[in-house]
């Protein structure tokens, strides 16, 4: 019994920390840049598929604890409105850092440079809150225009029990700081082309 009743603590704490979320468009970029513009941008967004695994838990009921299971949670998932929060925070880096000069999400605002992030798909598996995003950058108004494709797995970097111990908004952090840890660099690389 003192068994469940340690099991049934820990279960509440790890869920504690699943409802707070983190917003996306706060994300710092760390590494120092070496590049410095005056060139102006856009930076724009085209969501593609959005999708989910099924999940599963156990809920108490009397003594005991029967599985459930669930379909995907549009909530949890990477979706559009997450997308365009990233692309906010990855604009504003790009200025801070003096990259650009300006970014905007304007499409016709972009008179040196026009950068397209392509979230071809994304997917959300809710057994460790771990997100797949497969991400393609485009960059046109250098001397030739710029293909990345990326897949970044929101767990990667994280030992077992950091994937054990990661809520869902964690999840989605770690997958938006590991593309903009990929992107700022090649569009670094591509301004300097220019």
């Amino acid at each position: 019994m003192r068994l469940l009743s340690v099991c049934t603590l820990l279960f509440a704490i790890l869920l504690g920390g699943c409802a707070t979320p983190i917003p996306l468009n706060t994300l710092k970029y760390e590494p120092k840049t070496t590049v410095t513009s005056t060139k102006e941008a856009s930076v724009v967004v085209v969501s593609g598929a959005v999708r989910g695994g099924s999940g599963s838990y156990l809920m108490p009921v009397g003594g005991i604890f029967i599985p459930m299971s669930t379909g995907p949670i549009p909530k949890l998932q990477f979706n559009a409105e997450d997308q365009q929060a990233f692309a906010e925070s990855l604009r504003i880096e790009l200025v801070r850092l003096g990259v650009l000069k300006s970014a905007s999400a304007d499409p016709s605002a972009g008179k040196d440079l026009r950068i397209q992030i392509i979230f071809a798909q994304t997917y959300h598996n809710p057994s460790f809150q771990e997100y797949v995003l497969d991400v393609v950058a485009e960059m046109t108004g250098g001397k030739e225009p710029l293909l990345r494709q990326y897949r970044i797995v929101s767990s990667e970097k994280d030992s077992t029990w950091e994937k054990w111990n990661t809520n869902a908004f964690q999840g989605k952090a770690k997958a938006a700081r590991l593309l903009m840890e990929k992107l700022v660099p090649d569009i670094e690389s591509y301004v300097a082309s220019m």
